[in-house]
């Protein structure tokens, strides 16, 4: 239907495509994630009609290591790196983005994020972030804006680059013309006010001289962000370093031994 209707009415079949992008799919938690959940200290606050959670573990530990979850994601995703943060003595907090994990249902964007996070991140002053997926993408908007945050190390498991290439992607997969994309781009750059050719990770992290160290996590074998990606933000990034992994998925990279490991030794550093 999609293929007939866009040729008629091409900015209603935009808002349909943007209204599918803003609404997220759940992901069930496996068993060990809702667990590490419930070792947290929770707490609910409101943000542009959402009940969002955030979530605290050994809020007496004066380091403070900060999680951002991906896109269809949440905070339980993290529950194997936990453990080894409140072993080094770190204060870990996560927040549930709008319509993710155990924040109230809505409709929000991937950028969204962003906003919630520039606030907490002034306010906690993280040691440390680790990211996962589009997360990355929002740490690095907030860094941007606010220069004054000096982070020590940034932990991204897995990064995209070009927002441009989400946007081929939807294009390819509703069979959408030029006239339907070029309505969808134009909303998106609306939301952010920012052209769609600057919404990459290149563009943000080369601007960035607020992180001490970053190494970035990426998987061969990721079938939802490829590998090419992440290389090219390492290339970007002055800071960065980057470890490639072999036959690791997109979100079993944040349960593997190797990424514990990694963090591990990260964290060993003085």
């Amino acid at each position: 239907m999609t293929k007939y209707l866009q040729y008629v009415f091409p900015g209603l079949v935009a808002r349909k495509i943007y209204n599918h992008m803003s609404h997220p799919k759940g992901r069930k938690l496996i068993k060990h994630e809702e667990l590490m959940l419930n070792y947290a200290d929770k707490e609910f606050f409101e943000y542009k009609g959402f009940s969002l959670v955030r979530y605290e573990w050994e809020k007496e530990n004066s380091k403070t290591a900060f999680l951002v979850h991906g896109w269809e994601g949440q905070t339980g995703n993290f529950a194997s790196l936990i453990p080894v943060l409140l072993k080094a003595d770190y204060r870990v907090i996560s927040i549930d983005a709008p319509s993710h994990g155990k924040s109230s249902i809505g409709t929000t964007t991937m950028f969204e994020f962003a906003n919630i996070l520039k606030h907490h991140f002034n306010q906690e002053k993280p040691d440390l972030i680790i990211s996962h997926s589009f997360g990355s993408v929002n740490v690095a908007r907030v860094l941007r804006l606010c220069p004054d945050i000096n982070l020590k190390l940034w932990l991204m498991v897995t990064t995209p680059n070009n927002f441009k290439s989400r946007i081929d992607e939807i294009a390819t997969k509703f069979n959408l013309n030029h006239s339907v994309t070029g309505k969808l781009i134009s909303k998106i750059e609306e939301d952010v006010s920012e052209s769609i050719e600057n919404l990459n990770m290149v563009t943000y992290c080369s601007e960035l001289s607020n992180v001490k160290k970053v190494v970035i996590v990426h998987s061969k074998s990721d079938k939802v962000l490829p590998i090419e990606g992440a290389r090219e933000v390492n290339q970007s990034f002055m800071q960065s370093e980057i470890i490639e992994l072999e036959n690791k998925g997109h979100y079993s990279i944040l349960w593997s031994d190797e990424l514990k490991f990694i963090l591990e030794g990260l964290l060993s550093i003085k």
